[in-house]
C-alpha cells in the first residue's frame, strides 16, 4: 500500500490580507483563477489512482480558502474519497464569515473534518465569531495564534530572494534535512494544477516562473505518459532526496531556532 502523510489542494491564490512574509507570496503576485469543482475532481481522481491512503487531505489556499465561493461543494467532492483519508482539513484566517452552505457541509461531515483557525489579531471579535460558529456546529478546530508575545512557531521567517544561490551540495543537504517541511512534516505535498511538490517554495516558485521548471522536483499526476508505479516511484525518489533544486532558491530558514530570523507574523504590506 502506498501512503503519504498529507496532500494539499491549493484551491485559490487570493486573500483578504497582505502579509509581508506570506509564504505563498500572494500579495506580490496576481492570483490564478480559483480551482473549480471539476478541476478538484480531476486532481483527486488522479491522486487516488496513485496514492492508496492519505493521513490528512487539505483544502487550503495560497490565500484564504473561505473566500472560495464553492468551498462547500469542494468539501462534498473531497468527502467522496473519505475512505481514502483519515481527516479532511480546512484553513481560515478567521476573518471570513462561515456561509450557511459551508456550515451545513462541515456539520454533516464533522466527525472527519478539522478546521485550522489562524488568529492574527486583526479583528479579534470577528475571529471569535468564526471560531464560535465552527465550534457551535461541532467541528473540531485547531486554533493557531499568530499575534502577541507568544506566537505559534515563534513568528514567521523570510525565505529570501528567488535567485539561484549556487550553494554547494553539502549546504543544500543540510538546508533540506533541517527544514521543517522535512523534519516535522515529512513532506508538505501540495498541488494547484496536478503537479505535486514537496514544499510551497518549490510549488509557488515554479508556477509563478520565479525559479526554473525543475521537472524532477515534482510528480505530475496528470501526465498520462507515466504509469501508476512510475508516479509512486517519483514520490519516493523526491522524499528520499538529499535536497531539491528549489533549496538553492531559498534562505533555508524554515524551522530555524534562531530567534533573530523569526519575525512577527502577518505584518501587513502598505498600499
Amino acid at each position: 500500500m502506498f501512503t503519504i502523510g498529507k496532500l494539499s489542494l491549493i484551491i485559490l491564490t487570493r486573500c483578504n490580507l497582505r502579509c509581508k512574509l506570506c509564504c505563498e507570496y500572494v500579495p506580490q503576485n496576481e492570483p490564478f483563477p480559483d480551482m473549480t469543482v471539476e478541476e478538484e475532481k480531476r486532481i483527486l481522481e488522479a491522486a487516488f489512482d496513485v496514492i492508496d491512503h492519505v493521513d490528512t487531505l487539505h483544502l487550503t489556499g495560497g490565500g484564504e480558502p473561505f473566500l472560495h465561493p464553492h468551498l462547500a461543494e469542494m468539501t462534498e467532492e473531497a468527502m467522496e474519497y473519505s475512505d481514502r483519508f483519515d481527516r479532511l482539513m480546512l484553513f481560515t484566517n478567521s476573518l471570513v464569515p462561515v456561509s450557511e452552505r459551508l456550515a451545513a457541509s462541515l456539520e454533516k461531515h464533522r466527525d472527519k473534518i478539522v478546521v485550522q483557525t489562524s488568529q492574527y489579531g486583526k479583528n479579534t471579535a470577528r475571529e471569535q465569531t468564526v471560531l464560535k460558529t465552527l465550534e457551535g456546529i461541532g467541528v473540531t478546530c485547531k486554533v493557531v495564534r499568530y499575534y502577541g508575545e507568544v506566537q505559534d512557531f515563534g513568528g514567521w521567517v523570510d525565505f529570501g530572494a528567488w535567485e539561484k544561490q549556487g550553494k554547494e551540495p553539502k549546504i543544500l543537504e543540510k538546508r533540506f534535512s533541517h527544514c521543517a517541511v522535512t523534519e516535522a512534516m515529512h513532506g508538505n505535498w501540495r498541488t494547484r494544477d496536478g503537479k505535486v511538490h514537496w514544499c510551497s517554495r518549490s510549488q509557488r516558485g515554479m508556477e509563478l516562473g520565479l525559479i526554473p521548471d525543475y521537472a524532477g522536483d515534482y510528480v505530475d499526476l496528470l501526465d498520462q505518459r507515466m504509469s501508476r508505479e512510475q508516479k509512486q516511484d517519483a514520490f519516493k525518489r523526491i522524499a528520499a532526496s538529499h535536497y531539491l533544486n528549489a533549496c538553492d532558491h531559498c534562505s533555508g530558514d524554515q524551522g530555524t531556532t534562531d530567534t533573530a530570523k523569526r519575525f512577527p507574523a502577518a505584518e501587513q504590506m502598505e498600499g
